[in-house]
C-alpha cells in the first residue's frame, strides 16, 4: 500500500514537474528541470519495478534506494547552479518521504545476496559467459578509420535502439579517442559496450558544473 501511496504521488509530481518548463529564468534553471524529468522518469520505472512482485525483498529495497536517491540528485543539480530560488520550491513534494516509508516497510536489509562461481545468481549463464570470455562477437563495431559499422559510439546506439527484440547486444568500440557524451538512458535495455583495452578505447566528455552542466548531467557514459 505505501509503495502504490508513492507510486500514485511520484505520477502526479512528474506531470506537474513537465509543466514548470516554461517558467525557467535561465539555463541553468532549464538544466535542472531537465535532470529532474529524467529522473522522475526513473523513480517511476523503479517502483514500477517494485510493484510487479517479481523481485525480491533484497531487489526492493535496491529499486526503492535508487528511487530516493533520484529525488535526492534532482534538489541537488537545482542546488550546484545556484538557482535553488524559485523553479525547486515550486516542485516540492511529500514523494521522498513517502518512498522513505516504503523503504522502512520493506524487509529486504535482512536477505543476503548469493554468489555461485563469482556472480550473483540472478545472473543468467548467458551474461556470465559474456564477461568471462576473451572474445566477444559483437552485433555492431565502431572505428573511427570507418572499418567498422559506424564512425561514432552515438550512431551506433542510435542503430542499436531501432533493433527488433531486447535481447543483449554487443557493441565492440575499436581503439581510439572518442569526444563524445553517451547518453544510454532507461529505454534501451541490454546493451553491452566492449572495447580494446583500458588505454586503447576511450571515451572522454567535457561536461561540468563550471561549464554550466549539473553533477548527474555531466556524465560522459550514462
Amino acid at each position: 500500500m505505501a509503495m502504490q501511496v508513492a507510486m500514485g504521488c511520484a505520477l502526479n509530481a512528474e506531470t506537474r514537474t513537465k509543466g514548470l518548463g516554461s517558467k525557467c529564468r535561465n539555463e541553468h534553471e532549464k538544466a535542472a528541470w531537465a535532470d529532474c524529468l529524467k529522473l522522475y522518469e526513473s523513480t517511476i520505472l523503479q517502483l514500477n519495478h517494485t510493484l510487479t512482485g517479481k523481485c525480491s525483498d533484497f531487489d526492493a529495497q535496491t529499486w526503492l534506494s535508487t528511487a530516493l536517491t533520484n529525488l535526492d540528485t534532482c534538489r541537488a543539480g537545482f542546488v550546484e547552479l545556484g538557482v535553488s530560488d524559485f523553479v525547486w520550491p515550486l516542485m516540492n513534494n511529500n514523494v521522498s518521504k513517502l518512498i522513505s516509508n516504503s523503504l522502512s516497510v520493506n524487509n529486504g536489509s535482512t536477505e543476503k545476496q548469493t554468489y555461485r562461481d563469482g556472480f550473483p545468481t540472478w545472473m543468467k549463464p548467458g551474461d556470465r559467459k559474456l564477461l568471462q570470455s576473451s572474445s566477444v562477437t559483437p552485433n555492431l563495431v565502431v572505428a573511427q578509420d570507418g572499418s567498422g559499422n559506424h564512425r561514432t559510439i552515438k550512431a551506433a546506439l542510435d542503430a542499436a535502439a531501432k533493433r527488433s527484440g531486447s535481447g543483449r547486444f554487443v557493441i565492440h568500440v575499436k581503439s581510439g579517442i572518442y569526444r563524445e557524451t553517451i547518453e544510454i538512458g532507461n529505454k534501451m535495455k541490454n546493451i553491452m559496450l566492449v572495447g580494446d583495452g583500458l588505454r586503447n578505447t576511450v571515451i572522454t566528455g567535457s561536461r561540468s558544473v563550471g561549464g554550466g552542466s549539473t553533477t548527474f548531467n555531466s556524465a560522459t557514459v550514462g
